[in-house]
């Protein structure tokens, strides 16, 4: 009973991990733009989470993969099968496992106003964001594209009126080298232009037994440009650019446990590679000799205009393209033996235009929009593998992977009285999609004598709606209901057990649907100096998208497989104790289970765990500022959970704990500060990553996040 009440006590919690204290020991009003309009945290009937720059910056968030341990209910790592450089997000056990062009992702990712379509480079560095919040549970009535699990937007800086600068050096652990620099220059009374760029350096945390490099290294260079120019008082013109290059030796493939009757394994044995002598679990080797590398060009750009047409109504315009090409490799075996090596090229070329036009005033807030948005991508992968010393490789191809897609959306919130209100939202989504797929044997021969096409549409309603009560001034309460979608898409394996009549296994997978069911309450007490949020959800998930490798192959499918119900509360707080001491936490509890499988030969069963949905997690922290020192101490915890979806394949990661602690030092009167930070200080081995393919490769690999590390950050201001 003592047991439960403390995990009650800690699961009452808000939206935001850290704020800034007033000097009156208050908290700071919290402001976010989840339902793309400037307005309280504490009055939104969502359930979001925001982190604001000191935030970030204090908790020593590097880039999204550092969400990880900070936001309950939300996983933010690395694919399995192509190492941690490509993104995988889940918000409550929902997202996508597997990086590949023919699925869409179930977490929408937004930078400012411009949808990033893809996983890949989606892990974004923090560089000059002003806020990075994600809103969980099914969006698309306010967000340009529909999403089954939740929403996560990167808000960078826009440029100011004041001439102003920063940069910032980081020294650390593994060789860490970063630098970052920040111009903000008007240009005139009515524009100016801020520049970013940085440079980001560390050497692997995973030695590379036989090939003498390390894993895991950093190597990325980034620059961008904003431009604001208020045209007249009506009328702003916002327009950045960005470019990104990575150059890395690849993730680090750890090997956990080799089955020595896997017919892989066995082969290699037989000619000298015998995969089983090698030691297993060794978070720190690398036993790895094949290819292993990653690469990417990644350039964008975004053109908004804000048009206030009167007091009362605004047209916004978003106009976004980005081009991604990358190429790499990564030996999934983790051994010396060819047993599964995958080298790859990838080029995705996104464009997406959005139009909404919004309107306040007399108890009515609204947003009507259309959102466009056209992607076309190659996939060019080649699987090494041998048997016996033959040369068993394949290259797959997918060229091109074309997307199309047209959606209208509203939602309006109406004040019935000065404290009860009602919020519904509409969207409408078509997408058209087509594919060309074909697969080169060893010898060079296509598989197929021509390339396989196929292409097909879906179209879907959702929506949202939801009853608002301001019981109090400080406390807001809330009920809503909402459907998620997600569209279908094409499997992207030759297979020629299937023949022409099911067109060789490119066949085309249904769209999933999610209705989610949200109670919350948000409340500020003791004269603003404690937030309590919470937040009761349970959803019901239809057809389902699950990918699997299929059994003694290494080829993918994408199924729909049944539905699923899952459950949970999620909450913040954060209490102000002094003019010094502010004590924040969130706690997420999940409960997700298969409820009906449809499918024969499923990837999962009615009693199979969800992927990345730890039953229980947290994290705690507590700041102390003086005059010129601030502290913070961090602490996230989750429970146990499985690495990707399918049963054959998944790797379990017991439950762990992260410590980390941020010391700065700024002195009132001088320009600089000077901050001194350790992360993951219990040193504990934890996965970023993971699969296990053991028939008929017969390995189980991970990837290992950081271990312990310390660095210094030096700041200064102009």
């Amino acid at each position: 009973m003592k047991t439960s009440k403390n995990l009650l006590a800690l699961a009452i919690t808000t939206l935001l991990p850290t704020s800034n204290v007033l000097a009156e020991f208050q908290l700071e009003e919290v402001v976010v733009t989840a339902r793309k309009r400037v307005e309280s945290l504490q009055e939104t009937p969502l359930s979001v989470m925001a982190m604001d720059e000191q935030a970030l910056e204090q908790q020593n968030v590097a880039d999204l993969k550092g969400l990880e341990m900070k936001m309950p209910n939300v996983a933010a790592g690395g694919s399995g099968g192509l190492g941690g450089s490509n993104a995988a997000f889940f918000v409550r056990g929902i997202g996508t496992d597997r990086n590949a062009v023919n699925q869409e992702t179930a977490i929408a990712l937004y930078v400012d106003d411009a949808y990033y379509g893809r996983t890949d480079g989606a892990l974004l560095s923090v560089l000059d964001v002003a806020q990075v919040e994600v809103a969980r549970g099914p969006q698309g009535t306010l967000f340009g594209r529909s999403a089954t699990g939740g929403a996560i937007r990167y808000i960078t800086q826009k440029p100011t009126e004041e001439f102003e600068g920063k940069l910032q050096a980081t020294l650390g652990s593994e060789n860490r080298r970063d630098l970052k620099a920040v111009v903000n220059v008007p240009l005139n009374d009515n524009a100016a232009a801020r520049l970013t760029a940085a440079t980001l350096n560390q050497d692997g945390h995973v030695e590379g037994v036989f090939t003498g490099q390390d894993y895991g290294d950093v190597n990325s260079d980034l620059i961008r440009g904003y431009l604001r120019w208020d045209i007249n008082e009506s009328l702003e013109l916002l327009f950045s650019a960005d470019y990104t290059h990575m150059d890395t030796n690849g993730g680090a493939s750890v090997i956990l446990g080799v089955n020595e009757q896997a017919p892989f394994v066995r082969g290699e044995a037989a000619v000298g590679f015998d995969a089983t002598r090698l030691p297993t679990g060794d978070f720190e080797k690398s036993y790895s000799t094949g290819q292993n590398f990653y690469e990417s060009d990644n350039t964008g750009a975004n053109l908004t205009l804000n048009w206030a047409l009167d007091d009362k109504l605004e047209l916004k315009s978003s106009t976004s393209v980005r081009r991604i090409d990358i190429e790499g490799a990564y030996d999934t075996d983790g051994t010396d033996a060819v047993l599964f090596e995958q080298v790859f090229e990838r080029d995705i070329d996104m464009f997406s235009q959005e139009f909404q036009l919004s309107g306040a005033g007399e108890g009515l807030n609204w947003v009507a929009g259309l959102f466009y948005y056209r992607e076309e991508a190659s996939d060019v992968r080649d699987v090494l593998t041998t048997t016996n010393s033959v040369n068993r490789t394949s290259t797959r191809i997918v060229d091109p992977y074309e997307v199309e897609s047209l959606a209208a959306f509203g939602q309006a919130t109406l004040d019935l009285s000065e404290r009860w209100s009602v919020t519904t939202g509409l969207r409408y989504t078509y997408d058209d999609k087509s594919i060309q797929a074909n697969e080169l044997r060893a010898s060079g021969a296509p598989r197929v004598d021509q390339d396989v096409d196929n292409d097909d549409t879906w179209s879907a309603l959702s929506g949202r709606v939801s009853l608002e009560f301001q019981a109090a001034d400080d406390i807001f309460l809330f009920a809503s209901a909402a459907r998620g979608f997600r569209s279908g898409g094409f499997n992207d394996r030759i297979r020629t057990d299937l023949g022409p009549e099911n067109n060789y296994g490119i066949t085309s997978f249904d769209e999933e649907s999610l209705d989610m069911f949200e109670l919350g309450i948000r409340s500020e007490l003791f004269d603003h100096r404690l937030r309590l949020n919470l937040t009761a959800f349970f959803g019901e998930y239809t057809d389902m998208q699950i990918s699997s490798i299929l059994p003694g192959t290494t080829r993918n499918v994408i199924q729909n497989v049944g539905e699923s119900e899952l459950s949970g509360i999620e909450g913040e707080f954060t209490f102000v104790l002094n003019d010094v001491l502010t004590v924040d936490g969130a706690v997420g509890y999940l409960d997700a289970e298969y409820t009906d499988i449809a499918t024969e030969n499923a990837a999962v069963g009615t009693d199979s765990d969800f992927a990345r949905a730890p039953q229980w997690s947290y994290s705690i922290g507590l700041t102390a500022e003086w005059e010129a020192i601030s502290a913070r101490v961090d602490y996230g915890w989750k429970d146990d959970f499985r690495s990707v979806i399918p049963d054959a394949n998944f790797i379990q990661q017991d439950a762990y704990g992260l410590l980390s602690v941020n010391i700065s030092y700024a002195p009132e009167s001088e320009p600089w500060k000077l901050s001194l930070f350790g992360t993951n200080l219990t040193d504990e081995e934890y996965l970023v990553s993971g699969i296990a393919v053991n028939n008929p490769v017969g390995m189980a690999q991970i990837e290992p996040g950081r271990f312990r590390e310390f660095g210094v950050k030096f700041d200064w201001e102009f």
